[in-house]
């Protein structure tokens, strides 16, 4: 659940208890708590928002409307947008079945490197280094094989980086620069 929907959850769990009247008062006592982390700010608006819509006298159109609209944030896309940044700038947008897809990125060289969905979810971050992104530094004395002999440079990444929900990361090193390969299956990940 995004932080801008972290009220929802809660909510729904205080509805489901027996005394669902003190679980909603406990319920709003850790959302108010909540918002006071920086994270959460953006979803006390939100959650106020709906609120403000639940007291209104047309609320049953209003609830509505929002719980619409909330489907609509929730659906689950075809595709996956994915955000590469280096060193805290934007460097490609991948996007991937929401089945199963690989997209690759080229010219990838040493640094802080972020990968993050859309709406603003980080996957992983961490650092690429010119012993993962280079040939020579990655596998010393190999050489570097052409496209035209084989795809075995493409099969032999110097690093994997295996994620939750069947996404995988591969760094393949090159003679300048590296290729960093994401990988969604849908399957790996509900298995």
């Amino acid at each position: 659940m995004s932080d801008e929907m972290y009220f929802m959850p809660i909510i729904a769990k205080a509805l489901q208890q027996d005394a669902p009247t003190a679980a909603m008062r406990k319920a709003f006592e850790r959302i108010e708590s909540m918002s006071q982390e920086p994270r959460y700010r953006s979803g006390y608006q939100q959650f106020m928002r709906f609120m403000a819509v639940a007291g209104e006298k047309n609320w049953p159109e209003k609830m509505q409307q929002l719980w619409t609209e909330l489907c609509k944030t929730f659906d689950r896309p075809s595709s996956v947008q994915v955000l590469i940044a280096q060193d805290g700038n934007c460097v490609a947008v991948c996007s991937l079945e929401a089945s199963s897809g690989i997209e690759s990125v080229g010219g990838i060289t040493p640094g802080a490197y972020r990968l993050s969905l859309d709406t603003g979810r980080v996957l992983w971050q961490g650092n690429l280094t010119a012993q993962e992104l280079l040939w020579d530094k990655a596998f010393p004395g190999q050489p570097l094989r052409m496209a035209a002999d084989s795809d075995h440079a493409r099969r032999c990444p110097s690093r994997e980086i295996p994620l939750l929900g069947g996404v995988i990361v591969r760094v393949y090193p090159g003679m300048e620069a590296g290729v960093l390969e994401i990988e969604f299956n849908a399957q790996k990940g509900s298995g």
